[in-house]
């Protein structure tokens, strides 16, 4: 046990968090700071084994993030390469139809993906429908479809694939499919 001198008011106020006779001050003081019970032995770790166990914890999210992307892309892919997209003519229904993709592909980078791409005065995305209605005159806005999200859709097409390409790269979707959408929607 080691002695620690402490202030007469903080005296007090330990003492006064006694709940059983006999309840020792490190007892108390465990109890206040959520500390286990019985004491846990102190491990220092080294700075250069600190160091180690980091990098292999961000090469490990790295990873798993890359998997994500890579699954992702092959959900995309798959959309891309469907009989129903390629025989579709009409451009709203192709684009709603990415916009699903993604989503289903990765409902968190989508939902954080609409968060930022906005236009300059119009937002594109929104959780219901009245909210894109409140944004401007002669706004038309359809439910993307399996997810939540709303999304405006008279834009030209090439303000459709701007969008698209947008969420794609907020997604960290690679390149060579974005380049792809872009030439869909040119």
């Amino acid at each position: 046990m080691k002695t620690i001198e402490v202030d007469d008011e903080l005296y007090h106020y330990i003492a006064s968090r006694t709940q059983a006779i006999g309840e020792s001050a490190s007892d108390i003081l465990r109890r206040l700071l959520r500390l286990p019970s019985s004491p846990q032995p102190f491990v220092l770790v080294q700075p250069n084994i600190a160091e180690e166990l980091n990098a292999s914890t961000k090469s490990t999210n790295q990873a798993k993030k890359q998997t994500n992307i890579e699954k992702t892309v092959q959900k995309f892919e798959r959309v891309l390469k469907s009989d129903t997209f390629v025989n579709e003519t009409k451009n709203v229904r192709r684009f709603l139809m990415l916009l699903s993709a993604l989503h289903i592909s990765d409902q968190q980078g989508f939902a954080n993906a609409t968060a930022v791409v906005t236009g300059t005065e119009r937002t594109y995305f929104a959780t219901n429908e009245d909210m894109l209605l409140r944004c401007g005159n002669g706004v038309k806005a359809k439910k993307i479809p399996d997810s939540p999200f709303w999304v405006v859709t008279n834009n030209s097409t090439a303000r459709k694939g701007l969008i698209l390409t947008a969420v794609m790269q907020s997604m960290q979707m690679p390149s060579h499919l974005i380049d792809r959408v872009r030439v869909l929607f040119a």
